[in-house]
């Protein structure tokens, strides 16, 4: 089992939408008869699980106040699973645990929050390998508008006492909406980024539909994390829906992956195109 292989995992479930084209029905075949209350929801929801034919590839477990408390991302094709716990401080999230279910793990990681002035600044990841810690610093930065605009992440990978690696990922929003995040990876020397070892992927999203995100009805926090492990979902902080994603990997050629849903008549994603990916809620 190889970290690449949950990387790959997850990163299909951004993939599972490829019809391009978009439409609206009154009432598809979804929560609105499927919902886990069993009764159409009119008002505020929140998203419960995204479901791969008969399989919950996604499920988000919240308590009676709406707050996530885990969340379990399932490999549609065997029986991988990572589970993340979710902690509070107040009403804030302060500390998320990710591990997944092999031996010896791949996903171990403990990631501790700091907040400043309400907003995510800071984040400490502790990462078992085996019997060794990988540690990273995180540091969250805002333009003067107060939108996201880069997260750095230094590293101290193999039990060292030095940052070697360095990750940066630059965001581009238009409105509230994702439209590109850059990831540039690089070594770290004498404790600076040593930018003749850098390689970057970039990630463009396109084609924002005017409706209403599901992955919104969650906390931000857990996605801006969650996106550090699986960068191309970066778009689930949007506050619409992607019609497009592009991978732009630098030698090869732009991949460019159409997605496409159907909408209750409350504006919110109920499935893609052909209905074999579905979208579950609870009520508030």
């Amino acid at each position: 089992m190889t970290k690449n292989y949950f990387l790959s995992a997850f990163a299909a479930l951004a993939l599972g939408f490829v019809m391009s084209c978009d439409s609206t029905t009154d009432d598809p075949p979804n929560q609105n008869n499927n919902n886990s209350g069993g009764s159409t929801i009119t008002g505020p929801r929140i998203l419960s699980k995204v479901t791969n034919g008969t399989k919950d590839i996604e499920e988000y477990v919240t308590n009676i106040g709406g707050k996530l408390s885990e969340a379990y991302i399932r490999d549609a094709g065997s029986t991988n699973i990572i589970t993340a716990s979710v902690t509070y401080t107040g009403d804030k999230i302060s500390q998320i645990k990710y591990q997944d279910n092999v031996n010896p793990h791949v996903i171990d990681n403990v990631y501790t929050i700091t907040y400043t002035n309400e907003k995510l600044s800071e984040i400490s990841m502790n990462q078992m390998v085996m019997s060794t810690t990988n540690h990273s610093d995180f540091t969250v930065f805002y333009d003067a508008n107060g939108q996201l605009y880069r997260i750095v992440e230094k590293k101290k990978m193999g039990g060292s006492t030095s940052y070697t690696h360095y990750v940066e990922y630059k965001f581009t929003f238009s409105a509230s909406n994702v439209v590109n995040m850059d990831q540039t990876s690089m070594l770290m020397s004498g404790g600076n980024p040593d930018p003749t070892t850098s390689t970057k992927m970039t990630y463009a999203y396109a084609n924002f539909d005017s409706k209403i995100n599901p992955y919104t009805t969650l906390p931000k926090e857990y996605f801006m994390i969650t996106g550090t492990l699986f960068p191309i979902n970066f778009y689930m902080l949007s506050t619409n829906n992607v019609g497009q994603i592009t991978l732009h990997s630098p030698g090869s050629p732009a991949v460019p992956i159409p997605k496409g849903y159907l909408y209750d008549s409350q504006n919110y994603p109920v499935s893609d195109q052909s209905q074999a990916i579905k979208y579950i809620y609870k009520p508030l």
